[in-house]
């Protein structure tokens, strides 16, 4: 794992190239702010599914 000064890098390029993917998305495809909001809350809850499933969580 990385240490907290790499995590916090990592998730700061993360946040960055998920917001430039967003706004790409937004701007070819004219989808409005909740659109955009809608999909990640989506995405998310895929993803927490997941991680639920990894650790055998309820």
């Amino acid at each position: 794992m990385a240490n907290p000064d790499q995590k916090t890098i990592l998730l700061e390029q993360a946040y960055d190239e998920l917001r430039a993917i967003c706004t790409k998305f937004q701007d070819e495809s004219g989808a409005t702010d909740m659109e955009v909001k809608t999909i990640l809350r989506e995405l998310a809850r895929v993803y927490e599914n997941d991680i639920d499933d990894d650790y055998e969580m309820d």
